[in-house]
């Protein structure tokens, strides 16, 4: 019998900013994994970040292990992704926890 299929996210990176961005359901980047859409299918993830994708201005995608909380809130799985998300383990006046300019929620179409 065959494995369930997991659930992913897709992420990547601003091309210009270097920030964390994440595919919403709308084909849109955004720094908030809250709006990150979440799918078993990795053709359908592929073909939505295809089309995200198509200016160029993201690198590095790539689609993430996540477990989905009872909220729908997505959240990685592999500790590189949770410090990729919340930031530097060590100085948190650096990084995207510092960075008061991208709010949560706040879409950005690159």
């Amino acid at each position: 019998m065959p494995k369930p299929a997991k659930p992913q996210i897709a992420s990547a990176n601003d091309l210009l900013e270097g920030h964390v961005l994440y595919l919403s359901g709308d084909a849109v980047w955004t720094p908030d994994r809250h709006s990150a859409f979440v799918s078993t299918d990795a053709d359908e993830l592929g073909a939505l970040a295809d089309k995200a994708s198509r200016n160029r201005q993201v690198v590095d995608v790539a689609f993430i292990d996540v477990t989905v909380a009872d909220d729908g809130d997505p959240r990685p799985v592999a500790l590189r992704e949770v410090i990729r998300d919340r930031g530097p383990t060590i100085r948190t006046d650096l990084g995207r926890q510092a960075d008061h300019t991208i709010q949560d929620g706040q879409a950005r179409n690159v």
